[in-house]
């Protein structure tokens, strides 16, 4: 009897020390891992030219809220650009009319997400541009026709057409639209500027303003031809001259023979021949205008007459 109390005994002391101890603890289950996710993606700027890099715009998450690198694959006219996996691509790649698009993978640094393909955009024709504009000649008259000095630059290497407008003291001349502004439209002291504008048939560049040009005081021409021998006793030249201003101008005798005159305000040349003066003879005429304008004319005059005995 005592034996069996003893064996029940230490059954329930083993019964009662297991149930003390309690449920054995489970190892902890891992966590699965999610991929990154793109959820915009679009290429800037979005209306790019030949002279534009291009970049990416990246909207995105990661449900772990792991950090995110991205792989890049830029794609020209649906080919892959080789070496072309940075988030921006140089001006120089594409050219215009040129479709690009990106490929864009996300990555955790465990597990790559869907690739996803940005919107195509198109490489939009470069505004021609007005480099250098001037008007020639520097320095201008009355009587000269003034024309435009264009230097122009298109990325694309279209052509480029120019439109001009000249003004006239500020204000435009509205039917002189030609590179060249013919004499007529201006006087002396006027303030001549023009505007060109580039286009290429596609788009149109900015203007582009000259620096003006003040239109100068004209000296007056000697147009007339003189008489350059003479066999009568008398010689007589009528000095003609035009001043583009409409200046007053005066006549002065620079060198002649004895004897020989000029009227200061007319131009008439007189001069009675004597004997002694058969031979050759240099003459020289200035006519200047009240602004300080002159002109010259130089010539030989010979003598070959007897005189009466």
């Amino acid at each position: 009897m005592a034996k069996k109390t003893f064996t029940l005994l230490l059954i329930m002391v083993l019964f009662l020390g297991i149930h003390s101890c309690g449920r054995p603890e489970r190892e902890p289950i891992s966590k699965t891992n999610s991929p990154p996710v793109i959820t915009a993606l679009s290429i800037l700027p979005e209306n790019p030219t030949l002279k534009n890099d291009l970049g990416v715009s990246i909207q995105s998450k990661d449900p772990d809220q792991d950090p995110i690198t991205y792989q890049y694959q830029w794609i020209k006219n649906d080919a892959e650009l080789v070496g072309e996996n940075k988030p921006v691509l140089k001006s120089g790649t594409f050219q215009k009319g040129d479709i690009v698009q990106v490929r864009v993978t996300p990555s955790d640094g465990k597990v790559e997400g869907t690739p996803f393909l940005s919107n195509p955009v198109r490489i939009l024709n470069s505004p021609p541009v007005v480099q250098e504009v001037s008007i020639e000649p520097k320095t201008a008259f009355a009587n000269s026709d003034l024309k435009v000095i264009v230097k122009g630059f298109d990325s694309d290497g279209d052509f480029i057409y120019y439109a001009y407008r000249w003004e006239k003291n500020g204000v435009a001349l509205p039917e002189e639209e030609k590179e060249v502004l013919k004499q007529g439209n201006f006087k002396k002291g006027d303030s001549i500027t023009v505007t060109v504008t580039p286009d290429d048939r596609e788009t149109t560049g900015a203007p582009k303003k000259s620096e003006a040009i003040i239109i100068a005081n004209s000296p007056p021409l000697i147009v007339s031809s003189p008489p350059q021998s003479v066999k009568d006793s008398k010689y007589i030249y009528q000095v003609k001259i035009n001043d583009p201003d409409n200046d007053p101008v005066t006549f002065v005798l620079k060198s002649g023979p004895k004897g020989m005159e000029i009227d200061r305000n007319t131009g008439l040349i007189r001069w009675e021949i004597k004997k002694e003066d058969k031979g050759s003879h240099q003459i020289e005429i200035e006519a200047s205008d009240s602004e300080g304008g002159r002109s010259t004319q130089r010539y030989i005059l010979s003598v070959d007459f007897r005189t009466p005995q």
